[in-house]
């Protein structure tokens, strides 16, 4: 693939990103990301997920397979040592803003055997300035 092409991607992406007007941006580490091979850290994110799914959700949204809105890109870091992940995530309605970003800060350690901490920003405002960050891996 071109260096060309990549650029275009990213761009497509990063403006999909923003249009999409995710509240929240975090940031999922582990206490020894070189540890982590790939499998876990998707097995580990499909899980810190659903336990946020169903603590916001009702349960016949959740049980219908309804999910919150957001994006999960898995990383290795610079040098293919440290596993984490980067999400971007929104409720249903507002009123679920705080909630969110609560159980998403609490969640992952407290459900991820191997987990280091989650770092949660609000993301309403900066919806422009972050659209690119989980692009610097592709």
């Amino acid at each position: 693939m071109s260096m060309m092409t990549k650029q275009k991607i990213r761009i497509v992406g990063a403006d999909w990103i923003a249009a999409e007007k995710f509240w929240l941006f975090g940031t999922a580490r582990y206490v020894d990301g070189s540890a982590v091979r790939r499998c876990t850290l998707v097995r580990d994110a499909k899980h810190y997920f659903n336990t946020v799914d169903r603590a916001v959700l009702n349960r016949k949204d959740y049980d219908e397979g309804r999910r919150l809105q957001r994006l999960v890109f898995h990383e290795q870091g610079m040098f293919g040592t440290n596993a984490h992940f980067h999400f971007f995530i929104k409720g249903t309605h507002l009123r679920q803003y705080k909630h969110i970003l609560h159980l998403c800060e609490g969640n992952w350690s407290r459900h991820i055997k191997a987990a280091s901490d989650c770092k949660v920003l609000d993301n309403i405002e900066l919806i422009h300035e972050r659209k690119f960050y989980c692009w610097k891996e592709f």
